[in-house]
């Protein structure tokens, strides 16, 4: 029962504070935004890389 009780406040606060403090928030989403793009771009390009050294290697292996 506490833990619903802590978690309703929560929620409401946190909401409270979105609409009271959204010029901030939305000032963090503009300056977060092109970071996070730029790193899952990096992630992807490093399994794509990890999965075409996968398949040359699996290639090799079955033609001995």
């Amino acid at each position: 029962m506490p833990s619903i009780v802590v978690g309703t406040l929560s929620f409401a606060l946190g909401l409270w504070s979105l609409f009271i403090w959204w010029w901030s928030v939305a000032e963090f989403l503009r300056g977060f935004t092109p970071i996070a793009l730029i790193l899952f771009g990096l992630i992807a390009i490093g399994a794509s890389m990890s999965t075409k050294e996968n398949r040359t290697k699996d290639k090799k292996d079955n033609d001995l």
